[in-house]
């Protein structure tokens, strides 16, 4: 763990060195005070339905374990989404687990299964997205180490990826106690306590899959996956404007393959650094100045990043939670 928190800060400070080096911060500055405070409030707003869906959704994946509330869900998605806005080596995941155990009495291994669920929605839609933005890319487009070769390259390694966990998955769902015996047997012959410790939380992992018995939901669940990540685009186009740019939707459809890959990569809490750069080079490849794309990828960052990092702190506080506790749980369940 210590390592992998070292290779994700350093990749945030080298991507956030780099990016305030080819940046004009006056000119940054200047479009920052030009912004009207109403684009802000329009991402507060899109993003609360944005969570409210995530939180209806997380319900159906849940409820072949628990029944839940989704206000006690949309509590904890704040308070993950807060985490790993604060965290190192995205503990905001493990956390929003230990935060839906703590809300709605879920085991913590068996919301974490259903999170892996969500993540494969979510990255599936995504590349969705990404692939039909290529189609209208222009094939020679280039910008820092992005083009669209590149794209279309990360795109295939993640969607293989994606493939090959669903396919574990799957099998935990058919055959739990073989894959479990041979997944804690491989463990085990690495570390005798590695091995038992992935035969706990499999056993609790697979109540988890549940749902991919229960058939029937998966169009719901596809259509919230595509309302959510819908939404999420229309936040990126709308704000287009606010830095002088026009509202062109493969700009806004760029900007969010960009975010979206640089999440795949090590980085600091946050995702400060990967994930700025990397949408200043995806829009500058549909035409966007450098300035503006720079200006774009840090103000829409920091309109998401500090809303809901406040919202999740409250929220924690509200329901008696201590982001101490929950990260300490995270850490102890990362480290095995």
């Amino acid at each position: 763990m210590k390592w992998h928190l070292a290779l994700g800060l350093a990749i945030s400070l080298g991507c956030l060195a780099y990016l305030l080096r080819e940046v004009d911060l006056a000119r940054l500055w200047e479009l920052l005070l030009q912004v009207h405070p109403l684009y802000y409030l329009m991402i507060v707003a899109v993003y609360a339905w944005i969570f409210f869906l995530r939180s209806q959704r997380w319900r159906i994946l849940l409820s072949p374990v628990k029944p839940c509330k989704v206000g006690d869900l949309y509590s904890a998605n704040l308070i993950g989404f807060m985490a790993n806005n604060l965290l190192p080596a995205r503990l905001g995941e493990l956390v929003r687990a230990f935060a839906a155990d703590r809300l709605s009495q879920v085991p913590a291994s068996s919301a974490l299964a259903t999170l892996i669920i969500e993540r494969i929605l979510d990255g599936m839609t995504l590349l969705v997205i990404l692939f039909v933005a290529l189609i209208f890319a222009d094939p020679a487009a280039q910008a820092g180490a992005f083009n669209v070769a590149y794209l279309r390259g990360a795109g295939l390694v993640l969607l293989a990826a994606y493939l090959g966990v669903l396919a574990l998955m799957a099998a935990l769902w058919r055959w739990p106690g073989a894959t479990t015996g041979w997944l804690s047997g491989l463990a085990g012959r690495i570390n005798q306590r590695l091995g038992v410790a992935v035969e706990r939380i499999l056993a609790h992992f697979t109540e988890g899959l549940a749902l991919l018995g229960q058939a029937r939901h998966l169009p719901l669940l596809l259509a919230q996956s595509a309302a959510m990540w819908t939404l999420t685009l229309l936040s990126f186009y709308l704000f287009l404007p606010a830095v002088g740019l026009p509202l062109n939707p493969l700009m806004a459809a760029m900007a969010l393959a960009g975010a979206s890959l640089a999440a795949a990569v090590p980085s600091g809490p946050g995702y400060i650094g990967t994930t700025q750069l990397a949408m200043m080079w995806a829009m500058m490849m549909v035409g966007a100045s450098d300035d503006r794309a720079a200006a774009f990828a840090m103000i829409f960052w920091a309109a998401c990043y500090f809303p809901i990092t406040i919202a999740g702190l409250v929220e924690m506080m509200r329901r008696g939670l201590s982001l101490g506790s929950l990260s300490r749980k995270a850490q102890e369940v990362a480290e095995e």
